[in-house]
């Protein structure tokens, strides 16, 4: 099949408050979600950013986890990562995302699946200002990290 070049996959990748925002687009390949993934860690590296949104569109489903190096992904996501959400525009990529998470909170990693971004963004950015306000406060040395606080 010959691609023409709206079907070359893309990906974009923006830092939101609060999570690091991944949208893949056109993926066909195991290499292309590896080097996918590989842009996603480096730049939630670079900004330091532990909740991440991995959003998949008009994409083949890979149901083999390790041709896409998916232990190298959960290792990742076990150093740097508090949350990761998927959403995915088919019924076929989402069974895929299913699987893969499944596997991924066998080893511990805090992955969902959803139908759609704004549940997704929901349980990702949960606790979000709390978290942030309690660090700011850690910073300044006006709050104590085992004290919580309520309004």
């Amino acid at each position: 099949m010959h691609r023409q070049a709206s079907d070359t996959m893309h990906y974009r990748i923006s830092v939101e408050p609060g999570y690091l925002k991944a949208e893949l687009f056109n993926r066909r390949t195991a290499e292309e979600t590896r080097a996918f993934l590989v842009a996603v860690a480096a730049e939630g590296l670079k900004h330091g950013v532990r909740r991440a949104l991995l959003s998949v569109r008009d994409s083949v489903a890979i149901f083999s986890l390790e041709r896409f190096g998916f232990s190298a992904f959960v290792e990742l996501a076990e150093q740097m990562s508090d949350r990761i959400a998927l959403a995915a525009d088919s019924r076929e990529l989402r069974l895929a995302q299913e699987y893969a998470a499944m596997m991924a909170r066998w080893r511990g990693i805090n992955v969902r699946t959803f139908r759609d971004e704004a549940a997704a963004l929901d349980w990702l950015t949960e606790g979000y200002a709390t978290a942030k306000r309690a660090s700011s406060l850690r910073a300044t040395g006006r709050g104590h990290p085992s004290v919580s606080e309520t309004r």
